[in-house]
């Protein structure tokens, strides 16, 4: 059997509504144990994450490298792999494709995220920054949640047309933006999925948005003012996918907040309440977490893609 998996593969173990169930599940599995992850610094401002996690049959290890330089250029900002093991018989069973996963992974967290905490599921959708995130979070809405309608804004028009051109090509409806803060009062969906180099929204969201903000994960980085993060704590309500985010939310570290008094995704899939039942805006903050490359390792584990 080939353990070594490329990205199609990797990503037809990971179809996109039973991945976003997979990582439900992992959040009420009471075996799941996730070690804070290793963040280890490298030259020009590149990075080397070690991740690993595992429950009572599932063990992995995403080993991966995030390197801002190449952001706009044909290599990929993220690269690596996920190790997958058997805890029984401490086999290794499958390699995945590291991007992929955390590509998939981190959408899926954002669809979680809307089923649980979305005022409104209607749309238009704002997507802010046309890269592969903002391509996995236009996917993942539609087949997962039903999204149809969709906003594309980025700094590289042409990249937005693509993104657009891809969403019309799956049945969607797409239009491309220039004023994301103009798009933000029309849509009560919103993802922001930048390099997150420096803010791209500002404006005042509508009293029924979800945001979910996946760029920024370390505390310099950035995709939102200071103002609005700050507004929607006033005004709405702040989850933030992990408790690790605590220390790696810029975007809200950087509007002074305190990130550790705010509920993480487990606790309201645990039975708080949700925040759809409360007035004002909602900002579901990402930051990233191994368990959620755990449950991928899971449902690819389990995944036998037809062909």
């Amino acid at each position: 059997m080939n353990i070594l998996l490329d990205a199609a593969q990797t990503a037809a173990r990971l179809p996109w509504a039973p991945l976003v169930d997979e990582i439900e599940a992992l959040l009420t599995d009471p075996t799941v144990q996730v070690p804070p992850r290793t963040v280890l610094p490298m030259a020009a401002g590149a990075f080397l994450f070690a991740m690993p996690g595992c429950d009572a049959r599932t063990a992995m290890t995403k080993l991966i490298t995030f390197t801002p330089a190449n952001v706009g250029t044909a290599t990929p900002s993220i690269q690596g792999d996920v190790a997958v093991f058997d805890v029984a018989s401490g086999a290794r069973t499958l390699i995945l494709d590291g991007p992929t996963v955390t590509g998939r992974r981190t959408a899926a967290v954002s669809a979680l995220g809307a089923r649980w905490l979305a005022p409104n599921l209607a749309g238009p959708m704002l997507i802010v920054g046309a890269g592969v995130q903002g391509q996995a979070h236009v996917e993942v809405f539609a087949a997962a949640l039903g999204v149809q309608d969709f906003r594309i804004a980025s700094r590289r028009r042409a990249s937005a047309e693509a993104l657009a051109a891809h969403a019309l090509g799956l049945g969607l409806r797409a239009e491309v933006v220039d004023d994301v803060d103009a798009a933000l009062a029309e849509c009560p969906l919103v993802a922001t999925c930048t390099p997150a180099s420096g803010v791209v929204l500002r404006g005042q969201p509508r009293a029924d948005a979800f945001i979910a903000a996946v760029g920024a994960f370390t505390p310099q980085m950035v995709e939102l003012a200071p103002e609005l993060c700050r507004a929607i704590a006033a005004q709405g309500r702040i989850v933030v996918d992990s408790r690790d985010a605590g220390h790696e939310a810029g975007d809200l570290l950087q509007a002074g907040l305190d990130v550790d008094a705010m509920p993480a995704l487990a606790d309201i899939v645990a039975g708080q309440p949700k925040a759809r039942d409360a007035r004002g805006p909602v900002l579901f903050k990402s930051c990233g977490w191994a368990g959620w490359d755990l449950a991928a390792a899971r449902l690819a584990a389990k995944s036998r893609p037809a062909g």
